[in-house]
C-alpha cells in the first residue's frame, strides 16, 4: 500500500488522486498503476482553461473542446472572467472535461473522464507490457475500485482487494457482491506516506542499536570504534561548549566593569 501511495502522486487529475498496485498471492508486485490521461495526452492539470480559450495550444485539446458551442459557450462562462486572475497566485487555470461536459449536458456520468482509472492502468500495464498471471493476486488501491474497475478485477481473478478510501457508487454492494468468485474486500490497516517512514526508518543500523545497548564491543580497544567515535565526539562537543560559556562570562564581566 505504500507504492500504491507513493504512485497516486504521479497523477494529473485535479479532482482525485488515486494509486493502485497489483500482486499475485505471494505479494510480488506485477503493476503499478495511478489514475491519468492516456499516454500521450497532457494531463488535466497541465492544461489550462485559459489556453482553450485563447487557442494558446493546439496539442493539449480535442476537437471537440476546441469547436463546439456548448462546451466553448460553458468554459467562458464558467473561468473567462479568471483569466489573468490574481487571485490564483501564479496557478495554472485548469478544468475538468468531464465535470464540465456533464453541465453541458445536464447529466452525472462518468463515462466522460479523460483519465485512467489507477486499477485501470495498472491491469493495462501488464497487458502492455507483457502477460503475466494474476490470477489469484491481490489489488491494493488508495480508493475502492468503481463499477467498472470491479468487473476488471473480478474478471482478471483478483481475490482479495485492500482499499483505503471508499469510492461513491454501487460497486461495494452490487458488483462485488455477487457470484461465486467474488474478490474480498478489505479496509487496509496500517502506516502509509510519512507515516511509515517514521515508523519503519530506523536511527541507526539494529546491529549497532544491539551492541550499544547490550555493550557488544567487540574491539574495545580500537580507537575507530564507532561507539568510541560517538563518545569522543561526545566529549569534544562538551568542552566546546564549556569553553564558549567562559569566553561569555568574560565578557559580560568586562562590559560589567567598564
Amino acid at each position: 500500500m505504500q507504492l500504491a501511495s507513493s504512485a497516486k502522486l504521479n497523477s494529473g487529475c485535479i479532482s482525485r488522486q488515486v494509486g493502485a498496485v497489483v500482486t499475485d498471492r505471494s505479494y510480488s508486485v506485477k503493476a503499478i498503476g495511478w489514475n491519468d490521461s492516456p499516454q500521450g495526452q497532457v494531463p488535466c492539470l497541465l492544461r489550462s482553461a485559459e489556453d482553450l480559450i485563447n487557442g494558446s495550444d493546439e496539442v493539449a485539446y480535442s476537437t471537440y473542446e476546441k469547436n463546439n458551442d456548448k462546451f466553448r459557450d460553458a468554459l467562458l462562462g464558467k473561468y473567462g472572467q479568471h483569466k489573468c486572475s490574481k487571485i490564483l497566485n501564479g496557478r495554472n487555470l485548469s478544468f475538468c472535461f468531464k465535470d464540465l461536459k456533464n453541465e453541458v449536458d445536464g447529466e452525472k456520468n462518468q463515462v466522460h473522464t479523460r483519465s485512467l482509472h489507477a486499477e485501470e492502468n495498472a491491469f493495462l500495464q501488464i497487458t502492455k507490457y507483457g502477460g503475466q498471471k494474476i490470477s489469484g493476486g491481490i489489488l491494493f488501491t488508495t480508493a475502492s475500485p468503481c463499477e467498472l474497475c470491479s468487473k476488471k478485477a473480478y474478471q482478471l481473478g483478483i481475490t482479495e482487494i485492500v482499499y483505503i478510501d471508499p469510492y461513491p457508487g454501487i460497486a461495494n454492494d452490487h458488483t462485488l457482491a455477487t457470484g461465486n468468485n467474488s474478490p474480498k474486500l478489505t479496509l487496509f490497516r496500517g502506516a502509509i506516506g510519512k507515516s511509515y517512514h517514521k515508523l519503519y526508518t530506523p536511527i541507526m543500523p539494529f546491529k549497532d542499536e544491539l551492541e550499544t545497548l547490550l555493550d557488544l564491543k567487540k574491539n574495545p580497544d580500537k580507537k575507530d570504534n564507532k561507539i568510541n567515535y560517538l563518545e569522543q565526539e561526545n566529549s569534544r562537543l562538551k568542552d566546546k561548549v564549556t569553553r564558549l560559556e567562559g569566553i561569555i562570562k568574560n565578557k559580560r564581566q568586562k562590559t560589567s566593569s567598564a
